[in-house]
């Protein structure tokens, strides 16, 4: 059965995580797109008739899709609890971002960013979100780390870890152990762990109690466990 198709393409198809999400009862899916440009930013991620540049809820009960949020430039990494969502997001030339994602929401992109273009130096970005009616990041790497993947891990993992979060990185190389305050509005504190391989996605085994890391410069698959 064919789900969704769209008449819109471009050269570069960006993001694509996908979560199962409950709106209002109702039992879906959210997806996210990123802008499709590369440095170049298109005005798609504002327009609510391109489906670029958002986190789209897909029903799985009546097929129709909503907007959840846009703005969004490369959406890489998606994390659903319940009513939390969390995504890691490439900005432009530094500006990586950590946001939480709230249903009808703005976040900017290509308006506001923290980074800099690329190769256009008269092209800039707003340096605030918020002074605009858009939603600011939880954090913003700058410069940026290639930020991909988002998850967090059970406190069964280990007892000195309590609450934390790992964020993966391309550039970097690196996993980020990260704890949030309570209400999601800052991190309280951040642990760079050097890995030295871009590192594409990240995922974790409760039945193995293990750290997945799926490293994309020797195409390997990396396993963290505690000894």
């Amino acid at each position: 059965e064919k789900f969704f198709s769209s008449s819109e393409c471009g050269k570069n198809i960006q993001a694509g995580r996908i979560h199962y999400f409950k709106l209002e009862n109702d039992d879906g899916l959210l997806l996210t797109t990123g802008d499709n440009r590369s440095d170049q930013p298109s005005k798609k991620a504002q327009e609510d008739n391109s489906i670029f540049g958002k986190i789209i809820f897909f029903s799985l009960n009546d097929k129709k899709q909503r907007i959840f949020s846009k703005g969004h430039r490369n959406p890489q990494g998606l994390f659903v609890e319940n009513n939390l969502i969390l995504s890691t997001e490439h900005g432009p030339k530094g500006g990586d971002e950590i946001n939480k994602i709230i249903l009808d929401k703005n976040y900017g992109w290509p308006i506001s960013s923290y980074g800099e273009s690329y190769f256009d130096t008269n092209l800039m970005y707003n340096k605030s979100h918020n002074k605009y009616n858009f939603e600011e990041p939880i954090f913003a790497y700058t410069p940026s780390i290639g930020i991909s993947e988002i998850i967090k891990l059970p406190n069964s993992f280990s007892n000195k870890w309590f609450d934390n979060y790992l964020v993966s990185s391309l550039n970097g190389k690196s996993l980020y152990r990260i704890k949030f305050d309570r209400n999601y509005t800052k991190i309280l504190y951040q642990e760079k762990i050097f890995i030295g391989d871009r590192i594409r996605d990240l995922k974790f085994s409760k039945s193995l109690n293990a750290i997945f890391l799926a490293l994309e410069d020797r195409g390997e698959l990396g396993i963290i466990t505690l000894e």
